[in-house]
């Protein structure tokens, strides 16, 4: 395991470093905001872009910005999302398109629409923005909605008063975000409670089916917000977000890291919960020589490397989107996509958490990071298909052979 660490280790910052060295070589092709202009509006001519404020103006009066020129601060769950607004001389949006985003496209897909983005057309920059009320919310991208909608008005409220001279109110209500991230904190919070209750005492362990069942319908259904090997790309590429769900997620996926390693994939992840209740259906499991197992077990470094090695360089983390429990959750994904969380479902029949064993990013992930810890020396029922003393990078801390 050792030498994996250092080898993924070095992967990720030779990657990192490729990338930023290219980038410099290479530089990004800037927006070509004009042609997005004669794309959203054909029938006006606008004027060469102007400055304080940055926006284009039309011999009708109608002026165009890009929102990430007024408001650079709005991020989503993985960055800007930089529009292109028109707005009339009386204050409403008369064109918008997308320039670009760093959202997973499986939860945004509807998000980047025509037929949704015509439903902002005629919205007055003096409306709240609020999510189901002024602007159609999507389900499985809230806070994507939510930080579009910010930009949206902040921008807008900007260029309106700036430029067209319209006073806009500047201390209405702010754009709430969703109250999901307390959801996943008392999640978390109860899980990991009980998590340090089972190793003092088996008397709690039936509770754990409790939280795989509550990851499933609150992670999984309700939020949709899965721990994913996309956070930590963008983490490495320097793409925060200001979403409280995403902080939430990070920081207590990392506390529990550091104090209990694989804590997560054995109490909250909605994919391991689905494969682990699958495997538990009566069929005889198919008897895999040890020296196998460990050779396929081995794979998910290997697809962690190489994937981080596209993504790092590149820089685009959509090349990293492989992860089965994304297409799941988000309800979306291609034919290749499904197929894969078809196959990883269903062959929890025979070997247990397949996915988790084989294949998952985020458990070769939380695998390197997990500390040395005794007192598990693994057993037959071990959900995840342990053999005895196995390495503390494979143990998923459901806590049912601890010994203190």
């Amino acid at each position: 395991m050792r030498k994996i660490r250092i080898v993924l280790f070095i992967t990720a910052l030779a990657a990192i470093l490729a990338g930023y060295a290219l980038r410099t070589v290479f530089p990004e092709r800037k927006i070509d905001e004009k042609a997005y202009l004669k794309e959203m509006l054909p029938e006006l001519k606008f004027s060469e872009k102007k400055q304080n404020p940055p926006h284009y103006r039309a011999d009708n009066g109608i002026i165009a910005f890009s929102t990430y020129d007024i408001a650079p601060s709005v991020r989503g769950y993985a960055g800007p999302i930089k529009l292109l607004l028109a707005l009339s001389p009386d204050g409403r949006i008369a064109g918008i398109r997308i320039l670009e985003h760093q959202e997973t496209k499986n939860y945004v897909h509807y998000m980047e629409t025509p037929e949704y983005l015509s439903r902002f057309i005629g919205k007055d920059v003096r409306d709240q923005f609020r999510i189901d009320r002024d602007i159609d919310g999507i389900s499985r991208a809230t806070v994507s909605v939510e930080a579009m909608a910010k930009t949206m008005r902040d921008s807008s409220r900007s260029i309106a008063s700036g430029v067209l001279g319209i006073e806009t109110v500047t201390n209405g209500k702010r754009i709430s975000q969703s109250p999901g991230w307390i959801s996943y904190l008392l999640l978390f919070s109860s899980a990991f409670s009980f998590y340090l209750l089972t190793r003092r005492s088996k008397r709690f362990i039936r509770v754990r089916d409790i939280f795989l069942v509550t990851g499933i319908l609150i992670i999984g259904l309700y939020l949709s917000s899965p721990f994913s090997i996309l956070h930590v790309f963008n983490l490495l590429l320097l793409r925060s977000s200001s979403s409280l769900l995403w902080l939430t997620i990070i920081l207590t996926t990392f506390i529990s890291l550091v104090l209990a390693g694989r804590f997560y994939c054995g109490w909250l992840c909605p994919f391991g919960a689905l494969s682990e209740f699958i495997g538990r259906i009566p069929l005889k499991k198919w008897d895999i020589r040890p020296e196998t197992d460990d050779q396929w077990r081995s794979l998910k470094y290997l697809f962690l490397g190489l994937i981080a090695a596209v993504v790092l360089i590149s820089r685009k983390v959509e090349f990293g989107n492989y992860e089965t429990y994304v297409t799941l959750f988000s309800f979306n994904g291609t034919y290749l996509a499904w197929s894969l969380v078809v196959i990883s479902t269903l062959a929890n029949l025979r070997i247990e958490r397949f996915w988790c064993r084989y294949l998952c990013p985020v458990a070769a992930f939380t695998g390197l990071l997990s500390r040395k810890a005794g007192g598990y020396p693994s057993r037959k029922d071990c959900p995840i298909g342990n053999r005895p003393d196995p390495l503390i990078s494979e143990c998923i801390r459901c806590n049912r052979c601890y010994r203190s």
